[in-house]
């Protein structure tokens, strides 16, 4: 919310631990932005409280942590599952970058460029 004060970008901030009351009261309206951990936008989207069809960028942020947690299944229903367009831009950042992660962005990116 931070970076868009004072702007018409709407930005929405959705993670797991929290009530879904106030994911949803993030999201009414609709979000030009939306932040949130793989499992709670999941659950929003099969609740039909959020959709990824319109998504032009996703930021797959910390992928080498999200693997380590388990987040694979979430994210890859997400990505394949739940209508996300495949015309989007998609980042993925990683402090480390093992096979796991080069295997998700082989998948998830049509190329993509290592940066060390």
């Amino acid at each position: 919310k931070k970076f868009t004060q004072g702007t018409r970008v709407k930005p929405a901030v959705v993670y797991g631990g929290t009530d879904y009351k106030e994911s949803f009261k993030q999201l009414r309206g609709g979000a030009d932005i939306v932040v949130a951990t793989p499992g709670r936008l999941q659950d929003l989207c099969e609740k039909h409280q959020c959709s990824v069809k319109w998504v032009h960028c996703l930021v797959l942020d910390e992928a080498d942590r999200m693997l380590d947690m388990g987040f694979e299944p979430q994210i890859r229903q997400i990505v394949q599952k739940l209508g996300m367009p495949k015309q989007r831009q998609t980042v993925m950042t990683s402090a480390t970058f093992p096979v796991e992660v080069q295997h998700l962005a082989q998948e998830f990116m049509r190329t993509y460029s290592f940066m060390a």
